[in-house]
This record gives C-alpha cells, sequence and structure tokens, in this order.
C-alpha cells in the first residue's frame, strides 16, 4: 500500500501518497533560496546556456538570466529593455537563479548585456529556425545528512521514474491557491473568486502583502489599493477594476494571466487526484492520463474524481473561459541523477517538477524547500 503523506500543503494540492515503497523519515534538509536552486533550461537537449544561434534569420534571441524574480515581472523588465513583449519557451521557478531562451520577432535588436533588477539579457545573435525546449536542468544544494540523501538518491536513480505529478508552483508558492480561485470560477462563484485572490491571507505571506489582503476582507477595498505594495500588481489591477466597474467578471478578467490561468490550475489538482487514486490502487498506470474539459468524456479514476468534485464542465461561461482537453504522462523519468560536488543534479522533461522529485527524496513538509 502506497505511503500517504503527513503533509498538509501535499494533501491541499491533491499529491496524496508517495510513488517509492520505502519508510524514509523526514530528512530535515534545507535549500537556501535562490541561490540554492539552480534552473537551466534545456533547449535540444542541451543547456541553453551552451545555445548558439545560426547567425542568420529574423528571430533575435537573447539569454534571460533571472535571481528570485517571477516569471510575470521578468516578462514586463524585459519588455521594457527590448521595447516589445518577448516570445519564451517555458515560465521558470520564481525563487530560483534560473536561465532561459527568450527572442523577439523583426526589429533591431539590444546588443551587449542588460540588467534590471534581478534580471539580466545577453543578446546571443539571430536565429531562423524553431527553437525546441526539451526540459530543464537542476542543481540544488541541499544541506543536511548527505550520506542518508545519497542513498536515498541511488535507490531512486535505480529506477528513476517518479509520478508527474503538477508541484507546488502551479497553485503558488508563497500562497497555494489558485485551483481553489479556479474552482470557485467554474462554480460560477465569482465573488467567492475574487475573495479567494483579493483576500484571506496566507501565515508566508509577507506583511504588506497581508496587510492589503487584510484590508479587502474588512471591507475596506479602497484602503487595501492603496496599501497595495508594487510586487501585488496584478492584485491591484484587478481590485482597481472592480472598485470602478463594481463588476466581479470584468475584474477577475483584468487579471494578467486571464481566467484561464485559474481553471487549468483545478484542472492539474484534479489531475494530481486522479494520479493519487491510481497509485493508491497499485494497479500498473497508464502511459498517459487525461483530464477532459467534460466530465461527460472522463473515464475511470478521472470520472470518479470529477464526480466528487461536483465539476460537469472545467469552464466558465460568465467569463468565457475555458481549460483544453489535457493529457499528460502519468511518469516523468528522472535523467542524470546524481549528488556531486555541485549539490543534487538531474534533469526532467518539458512541464516536469523539480519539487516533485525533492519531496519522494526528502520526505518534510514541502514549506521547507519548495520555495
Amino acid at each position: 500500500m502506497p505511503l500517504r503523506s503527513p503533509h498538509w500543503l501535499d494533501r491541499h494540492v491533491g499529491m496524496l501518497v508517495y510513488y517509492l515503497d520505502e519508510g524514509w523519515p523526514p530528512l530535515g534538509a534545507t535549500i537556501r533560496r535562490p541561490e540554492g536552486f539552480t534552473v537551466i533550461e534545456e533547449v535540444s537537449g542541451a543547456p541553453c546556456t551552451e545555445f548558439r544561434p545560426s547567425g542568420r534569420g529574423n528571430m533575435r534571441v537573447y539569454l534571460l538570466a533571472k535571481v528570485g524574480v517571477d516569471h510575470a515581472t521578468a516578462v514586463r523588465l524585459a519588455s521594457r529593455a527590448l521595447g516589445s513583449r518577448p516570445h519564451h519557451l517555458g515560465m521558470k521557478d520564481s525563487n530560483a537563479v534560473t536561465y532561459q531562451l527568450v527572442y523577439t520577432l523583426g526589429g533591431r535588436p539590444r546588443p551587449g548585456r542588460t540588467r534590471l533588477s534581478g534580471v539580466e539579457l545577453t543578446y546571443l545573435g539571430d536565429h531562423d529556425s524553431r527553437l525546441e525546449h526539451t526540459g530543464n536542468r537542476f542543481i540544488i544544494r541541499v544541506e543536511g545528512d548527505q550520506a542518508e540523501l545519497k542513498g536515498r538518491v541511488e535507490r531512486l536513480a535505480s529506477a528513476p521514474l517518479l509520478p508527474a505529478f503538477f508541484g507546488y508552483q502551479r497553485f503558488g508558492l508563497v500562497r497555494p491557491n489558485s485551483h481553489l480561485v479556479g474552482k470557485a470560477i467554474v462554480r460560477g462563484d465569482l465573488r467567492e473568486a475574487l475573495d479567494l485572490l483579493l483576500g484571506r491571507p496566507f501565515e508566508a505571506e509577507p506583511e504588506a502583502w497581508r496587510t492589503f489582503r487584510r484590508l479587502y476582507d474588512d471591507g475596506r477595498p479602497e484602503e487595501a489599493l492603496r496599501a497595495a505594495p508594487r510586487s501585488l500588481w496584478p492584485e491591484a489591477r484587478v481590485l482597481r477594476e472592480l472598485l470602478r466597474s463594481s463588476d466581479p467578471a470584468r475584474a477577475i478578467k483584468a487579471y494578467p494571466m486571464g481566467p484561464g490561468f485559474f481553471i487549468e490550475a483545478y484542472q492539474s489538482y484534479i489531475f494530481n487526484l486522479c494520479l493519487s487514486r491510481l497509485i493508491e490502487a497499485n494497479g500498473a498506470l497508464p502511459r498517459a492520463l487525461r483530464v477532459p474539459r467534460r466530465a461527460s468524456d472522463a473515464e475511470g479514476a478521472c470520472r470518479e474524481v470529477m464526480r466528487d468534485e461536483g465539476v460537469e464542465e472545467l469552464a466558465s461561461g460568465q467569463l468565457g473561459a475555458a481549460a483544453r482537453d489535457l493529457t499528460r504522462p502519468s511518469l516523468m523519468e528522472v535523467r542524470g541523477l546524481r549528488l556531486g560536488e555541485a549539490g543534487l543534479e538531474f534533469s526532467l522533461p518539458r512541464g516536469m517538477y523539480a519539487t516533485v522529485v525533492l519531496r519522494e527524496l526528502l520526505r518534510q513538509d514541502p514549506f521547507t524547500f519548495a520555495g
């Protein structure tokens, strides 16, 4: 029988069980963020830091390095530097040191190196063919019992497959509730969705964030808007529209990522529940798991989970937003796993989460390592 996780955050985001049949106790390890967690995007199977453009074509390719900066802020800063919004191959961890490629189409390049508030852009050259994002490489400095960690790494490396859960970042690290916002949207309760998005502070949030949320919860939205720190600019944008229009639908649509972001987070939560249920059943996992937009199209464990959740369709007619059918592998391969001098090193396919590897190895409260 697979071991159930005792940790609140695991259960909260649908990762109910561990995969390896090992009675490991919590390791009690520490990972210093952001400097101890490095992510390097892979392009055509190689680190993006080694990418060399063809030297021709209308793609202006840049290496974007960031330290402790979230994706939306990094794109906003890069847009300001380049004069247009750059295209990216994937989103990277916020509380980490990350390297990835971005590019613009046409126009004059910005040569050399540009530094902006934790973000660095380096012009690599012009390119004329599609950039293939194949995965990400991770170098993580895990402080703790190295002998015990080495044994666990060797155990996983002997059969390097783990469940392809959506990791904690998909739901929010400091504030893990994007799936709950999506659930409220799907149920048609837009006021509840707004309250989850703007109010109800989490203990781990900075005090300035908590002040903003407490003022909103206390029915003082104008004061909340005045108190909003710059880092809460997406929430401030939503609240500003709510005050202007008094329309919850217009306010939610003002969120930079759009309402579909939250619906898809809820779909990811359902995927995690389905995968947990299949693992607990102790049967062979399917090659891939499908969470369709409509519950009537679901099968097996996913049909049961969507029924239990009371979901008929992952969509909102009020907002004109919907999830697409989701098909995702049940398992992910942890490539090149080793514990070396630089730290814990491995690569994952695109769309997979390093924190899922860490939770399996460390078996400790996810809040201590997730970011």
